[in-house]
């Protein structure tokens, strides 16, 4: 049953990225024939999550007349079961079980009826190629005359290329393929079969050509189908009895639309409706009791269908729910809380001070360094502060604020540095006191020599250590030492090994030099 309604049970289930828009996140699959993603016959380059397992069904109605004169109506029930597995995640094993019941009413001919189950194996394989994917798709339909019969002789094979690509928000699909066609091959001789059942068995006597195209558009939980396909029968009939050559053409058109919904994330279902041009029966062709064997399909087929997806891997960051609806167990949404923090740095006497540099320092970000303005205005602008989340299914709102206060610290030439605190931080804007700059005195210097009593000699590598601040030299050979300080008050401490420390008050003017005589003692 691998023409007609089989293709159109479509589920997201096995691989479908329901999660919060994301730039990476790709769009559901929408699962076609075999539990395979793809439409009515068109199939998509892409393939199930490695351990997927997809578990498929379907039933449809398709109407015909006039198929074998002008009395006759043909209807048909139409059905499809089938299981898929990602054996990785760039290849996947389906097998589908295809069944079709048909019955003829009117004067020409009698009322007839039967049915027909074949089974279809499908591998495909396919991978990314930048912004599309591409692959291959090995088709092995093992046809039968009624259900659930097999004809080793009959086994025909197919195989197509297969090419998906975005656009916008639709994904368009193209392929194209060959199938060698033995289908023929389980009909022992069709002369024997009345002409109805030779039109319900689905088998061929030509080798066909496939091409295909088709477009999904998803809109959040739903999804709309649509696909055209051509088959090209190719070759000659065999000349024995039973079997025709065609008479109208050597085309199969079908086309249709499908329209679905992912309950959840491993159930959806679907409605579609399908037309299909399929060759016609010449009346002489009726007369002679001599019709092509070819597949007839009904002029329109409608239907629904349903399936389920089980095991694979865990929905990770490119496979969670849809939170837009179905919020519960859905990660929060977090969004950033921002703050804008500004003030002024100033002279001593209150005029501002361009071009100074401000950094701030809070307990987890770190913020570029700004410059005040000519107005001595600085802005940090949108530091974050924590993150929040409105309420969302059975989640509260929530507001977190993690910076609660921030350092700044300012520095320009020809002033001392300053600092201020910002406590608390508030999400908006935030003003900090403005910092008002000293300015930096003229350097001084203390120079100084070290010696030993009694004896007066020079100390050689004795140890100045200054304090406050952190600077330290050592004495030279002749004792002396040379250091470089701001103005203010200082202790310095003297150490050399075999001589007590000793600790001297120390003042330094803008501009001066203070000179000091050590005289250490063992």
């Amino acid at each position: 049953m691998r023409r007609g309604l089989v293709a159109w049970f479509c589920v997201v289930g096995a691989a479908s990225a329901y999660a919060d828009p994301q730039p990476t996140d790709p769009p559901p699959l929408v699962i076609g024939y075999g539990a395979l993603p793809g439409g009515i016959d068109v199939a998509t380059a892409d393939t199930l999550p490695h351990g997927s397992v997809v578990v498929g069904g379907l039933a449809g109605l398709g109407r015909r007349t006039g198929l074998l004169g002008g009395g006759d109506k043909m209807l048909r029930l139409s059905g499809d079961l089938a299981v898929a597995y990602g054996i990785t995640d760039l290849l996947s094993v389906a097998l589908s079980l295809d069944g079709r019941y048909d019955r003829h009413t009117g004067d020409n001919p009698s009322p007839d009826d039967g049915y027909v189950g074949d089974p279809h194996i499908l591998v495909r394989g396919a991978l990314p190629a930048g912004s599309a994917r591409v692959g291959a798709q090995l088709g092995i339909w093992i046809p039968g005359r009624n259900a659930p019969s097999i004809a080793g002789s009959a086994i025909s094979v197919d195989l197509r290329g297969l090419v998906s690509l975005p656009v916008g928000p639709a994904t368009l699909s193209l392929e194209g393929g060959f199938q060698l066609d033995n289908s023929a091959s389980s009909v022992s001789d069709p002369s024997q079969l009345s002409l109805a059942d030779r039109t319900s068995l689905g088998v061929s006597d030509f080798n066909e050509a496939y091409g295909g195209a088709n477009v999904t558009i998803p809109f959040g939980p739903a999804w709309i189908d649509g696909e055209v396909a051509l088959d090209a029968f190719v070759g000659s009939a065999p000349t024995t009895a039973g079997h025709a050559p065609l008479q109208d053409g050597s085309l199969m058109i079908r086309g249709g639309v499908s329209g679905g919904y992912h309950f959840t994330e491993a159930l959806s279902g679907l409605v579609f409706v399908q037309l299909a041009r399929s060759p016609y029966i010449t009346n002489a062709q009726v007369t002679a009791e001599s019709i092509p064997l070819v597949p007839y399909e009904p002029a329109w087929t409608a239907g629904v269908g349903l399936s389920g997806r089980f095991g694979g891997p865990e929905r990770a960051s490119t496979q969670v729910k849809d939170c837009a609806y179905t919020p519960e167990g859905c990660p929060a949404v977090e969004v950033p809380i921002l703050a804008d923090i500004t003030g002024t740095v100033v002279d001593e006497a209150g005029k501002p001070v361009v071009g100074a540099k401000v950094d701030i320092k809070l307990k987890d970000v770190t913020a570029p360094t700004v410059a005040t303005d000519e107005t001595g205005t600085y802005v940090f602008k949108a530091v974050r502060i924590g993150a929040k989340a409105d309420a969302s299914g059975n989640r509260p709102a929530r507001h977190d604020v993690t910076e609660t206060s921030a350092e700044l610290h300012v520095t320009v030439d020809g002033k001392k540095p300053g600092t201020a605190t910002l406590a608390p931080i508030a999400e908006g804007a935030n003003t900090v006191p403005p910092m008002k700059l000293a300015p930096e005195l003229p350097p001084g210097q203390l120079r100084g020599v070290v010696h030993s009593l009694p004896s007066g000699k020079p100390v050689t590598g004795a140890t100045i250590t200054v304090d406050p601040g952190d600077k330290k030299v050592e004495s030279k050979a002749d004792g002396t030492f040379t250091l470089d300080l701001a103005p203010g008050t200082y202790t310095i401490t003297v150490k050399a090994p075999g001589f007590a420390p000793q600790d001297l008050p120390v003042t330094i003017d803008p501009n001066g030099v203070a000179i000091k005589n050590i005289d250490l003692h063992k």
